[in-house]
């Protein structure tokens, strides 16, 4: 495959990727709101994006036919994909009973309720793995 044929085949699986992303935007019914973020919010968010993105474009998230995201770690041998629902009141209870002092517990608990999954999941998944579910999370969070 020569460089031009590559450079274009990546630009249709980016483009492919955006629709993916744009279908869980819509279904998951998320006010991005890019034009209040300041300076630093852009820029996390586009650095969110930017993981979304290439975990399609390898495979490993996939959004399903309810537009939620469903990922599969990459660092984990054994591991079962993770689907990520739309956000319930009930998923934000999930951190009651935590101390003050606990934000990751905190966090790993609304996730786990909002993907049905105990939270030690995410306590499992490498950096790489941890860091797509933690931006998914923060894009359902609006």
């Amino acid at each position: 495959m020569s460089e031009e044929q590559a450079s274009e085949e990546q630009a249709v699986c980016l483009e492919a990727a955006e629709v993916e992303f744009e279908r869980f935007v819509e279904a998951m019914d998320l006010d991005l709101g890019l034009e209040d973020m300041d300076a630093e919010d852009l820029t996390a968010f586009k650095k969110v994006k930017r993981r979304f993105l290439k975990a399609v474009g390898n495979g490993s998230l996939i959004i399903n036919e309810k537009g939620e995201a469903v990922f599969t770690p990459q660092r984990l041998g054994d591991a079962k994909a993770i689907t990520f629902h739309e956000r319930r009141g009930s998923d934000l209870m999930a951190m009651d009973g935590k101390k003050s002092t606990q934000d990751i517990a905190k966090t790993f608990a609304i996730m786990g309720s909002i993907c049905r999954v105990h939270p030690n999941v995410f306590s499992k998944l490498g950096s790489s793995d941890l860091s797509i579910c933690q931006g998914i999370y923060l894009l359902l969070m609006d």
